[in-house]
């Protein structure tokens, strides 16, 4: 899975269309809530509390959030809701039906993405852990156009001086000629299918550029954009700029409808949000049922057995692994998302161990069938205490491994020799314990062709 622009962002944090039905929307009261002490309490990454910043940042008033910094709205639940406000920095972030600081829904952008199919990302924060690589297009990121600001424009002359690696001397003297400095060690990085970018790790500064017929125009992505969520039901609806057409729509929120909490987040870097605003909506009859779902394809393992935690060890975790599967009747029954996903951080929270799943497979003769799978983010795989599989990303995925660092079932595969009547298929899968982001697998069986899953 390889990763292109995520390289500058992750090694730091490391993140028909269907509108939902606006019943008496218009009727509904619109409550602002203003930056203050009154309304709004912040947090840092520790969890302590911090003072309330307002600032005037680029013609707005607005509240300025740290990296890793949280605003929590004090004193206020909400279920189905339109939310409005102004977004200003690289990755700004928003959570809702928050029912404590680790668990809540949460929708990001992804400032330097604009244009792109995964500019926008949903996901369900489950023990605090952000699963980016495993909820993925079309159904969690979607396409969003962000505005940008051109900060400096250099001679097509210098063209050749924007490759892969260690920033020239006479770029960084380019750009200081027209007011923007870059130290020594900054790189360029030049993606095939993402923005190009220059990036300072001494002060996290970034830029795109473009390379047009009158120069090299370099971008900077941090201007004001402004979003709408929508919020009914299990769906969300997210408009970005044009207010009247959703860009990107989510028909399966993984945390229910239960009301809960708003807060805003800052991913990585300074964040500034500004008119800030919420309308309750009348769901009426939009509760949506497994039927509003897309349903998949009965060779998707979804049913699995799965064990408590344990520390791998490095040297012997397959004995480890056996010991375990000798005991499965202590194993705790889980099913999977309704797309096959199985998150681990919806019933463990701690990245630094590992598990064992088991799925039970009864097939009505000797045979071969192909195994379709992915994980995050390190997995052996066992047919009957026989290995077939062991791999690892260490959150940075190899560069021949799958899709943009995604989790895809199509990007993995393995042949399962299976016997007549039962065999049980095990992963054990470790956390990312670098990041304390991904945790997690799907797998589907080429064929059921005499193949039964429990």
């Amino acid at each position: 899975m390889k990763i292109n622009i995520y390289n500058f962002l992750l090694c730091i944090i490391g993140i028909s269309l269907v509108s939902c039905n606006r019943q008496n929307k218009e009727n509904s009261p619109v409550q602002e809530y203003a930056f203050n002490d009154s309304y709004w309490r912040i947090e840092n990454p520790d969890g302590s509390v911090d003072s309330l910043e307002i600032v005037d940042h680029q013609g707005r008033q607005s509240i300025v959030l740290e990296p890793g910094q949280k605003a929590f709205l004090k004193e206020s639940e909400f279920k189905d809701f339109a939310v409005e406000f102004h977004c200003n920095g690289q990755v700004p972030g928003f959570g809702f039906r928050v029912q404590d600081p680790k668990n809540y829904e949460y929708l990001y952008l992804r400032m330097m993405m604009s244009g792109n199919r995964d500019a926008l990302q949903y996901t369900p924060i489950h023990n605090g852990n952000l699963p980016w690589q495993l909820y993925n297009y079309p159904q969690y990121e979607g396409n969003a156009t962000y505005p940008r600001k051109e900060v400096a424009t250099i001679p097509l002359s210098l063209e050749d001086q924007l490759v892969k690696g260690k920033a020239s001397d006479s770029l960084l003297t380019a750009l200081r000629n027209k007011g923007v400095v870059f130290s020594e060690e900054s790189f360029v990085d030049v993606p095939n299918a993402s923005p190009a970018y220059i990036y300072d790790p001494k002060s996290s500064e970034a830029l795109l550029f473009e390379i047009k017929e009158d120069g090299i125009i370099f971008l900077d992505i941090r201007t004001w954009v402004h979003v709408k969520a929508e919020v009914l039901g299990n769906k969300m609806s997210v408009y970005v700029d044009d207010m009247d057409t959703p860009t990107f729509v989510v028909d399966d929120l993984k945390h229910g409808t239960r009301a809960g909490g708003i807060s805003l987040y800052s991913n990585f870097g300074e964040v500034y949000f500004s008119d800030f605003s919420i309308s309750e909506m009348e769901s009426g009859d939009t509760q949506s049922s497994d039927n509003d779902v897309e349903q998949i394809a009965p060779n998707y393992i979804t049913k699995w057995y799965i064990s408590e935690m344990f520390a791998k060890d490095s040297v012997n975790f397959l004995q480890q692994a056996d010991s375990l599967l000798k005991h499965r009747d202590k194993f705790k029954e889980i099913n999977a998302d309704k797309d096959g996903l199985v998150n681990i951080s919806r019933f463990y929270d701690d990245m630094d161990n590992t598990i064992v799943l088991t799925s039970k497979i009864t097939s009505d003769s000797e045979k071969e069938v192909k195994l379709n799978f992915d994980y995050a983010d390190h997995l052996v795989i066992l047919l009957n205490s026989e290995t077939l599989f062991d791999g690892g990303m260490d959150f940075r995925p190899p560069p021949d491994k799958g899709t943009e660092g995604r989790v895809f079932v199509q990007d993995e595969q393995t042949t399962l020799k299976l016997r007549k009547g039962v065999n049980w298929l095990s992963f054990v899968l470790s956390g990312d314990n670098r990041q304390k982001y991904n945790w997690g697998c799907i797998a589907k069986l080429e064929n059921l062709d005499g193949i039964s899953l429990e």
